[in-house]
């Protein structure tokens, strides 16, 4: 099983906003619902190891994304239900940067366990659904259900199938795959999500972490919806155009110079 070394970007990042073309961007504020999904090493006895799931549970809060940056956050605050060697844990506080160039975004989740606070879990999502609707141009009311868009046009928050406006393309959670896979059940499958944690969430990467090996997959948007409740337009500084002018100027001349 493949688990990527996580890494970020901060002058990539900055470059894709410089010249992303567009002439403001959108700070977006969504309603959303989903699942956590626990996994890490089973021991099943008799020398028999697997990558199983652990626990499950239902996630719902809220969260904004940053069109022009890529920066997303949520005050996500919920304790497992499932006792960890005698004591819950508590995910609180999700950050989140688009990787340029990509429909992923990698960010984290701080976990507090026993007497040991803010516990780092690493987490890479498919972001395919939730890029795509935003290039359809999100507005208030506006819910992303599995690999739906839709438009509330009445006003009724029912949604229904005349308000049905495209396929948004969103990925199936790795923990779907998993629960396909292995032995852990009853279960039931989430389907496609806007934000769906990928099998390169890289988890607890720490060493010296009690949960060192432990992957938290936070999968956005699955089996129910993101909710649109706010959209805030935000000017982009002139000088990041300029700068992002002058990177495209050395990039032409770097290219006739090879010519």
């Amino acid at each position: 099983m493949r688990h990527p070394s996580f890494c970020k970007s901060a002058a990539a990042l900055g470059f894709c906003c410089a010249v992303s073309g567009v002439a403001q961007a959108d700070i977006l504020t969504f309603d959303f619902t989903g699942r956590l999904t626990i996994a890490g090493l089973v021991d099943y006895g008799g020398g028999v190891q697997e990558f199983d799931i652990i626990a499950y549970q239902p996630i719902s809060a809220s969260l904004s994304y940053d069109t022009a940056s890529g920066v997303g956050s949520s005050g996500l605050s919920m304790t497992t239900d499932t006792l960890f060697f005698g004591s819950p844990m508590q995910f609180h506080d999700i950050t989140m940067a688009h990787q340029p160039g990509t429909n992923l975004i990698e960010g984290q989740v701080l976990v507090d366990w026993n007497v040991t606070n803010d516990i780092q879990v690493l987490v890479e999502w498919d972001a395919t659904g939730l890029m795509n609707a935003i290039d359809y141009g999100l507005q208030v009311g506006d819910k992303l259900s599995g690999t739906n868009l839709y438009r509330d046009a009445n006003g009724d928050q029912m949604w229904d199938a005349s308000e049905w406006v495209a396929d948004i393309g969103s990925a199936t959670p790795y923990a779907d795959v998993l629960m396909q896979a292995g032995n852990y059940g009853p279960y039931t499958l989430q389907g496609p999500a806007p934000l769906a944690a990928t099998s390169g969430s890289p988890g607890v990467t720490d060493p010296m972490s009690p949960f060192y090996g432990i992957y938290g997959f936070f999968d956005i948007g699955s089996g129910n919806s993101m909710y649109v409740t706010s959209v805030t337009a935000v000017p982009v500084p002139a000088a990041v155009w300029l700068f992002g002018s002058g990177l495209l100027g050395l990039f032409g001349m770097a290219g006739r110079s090879r010519g």
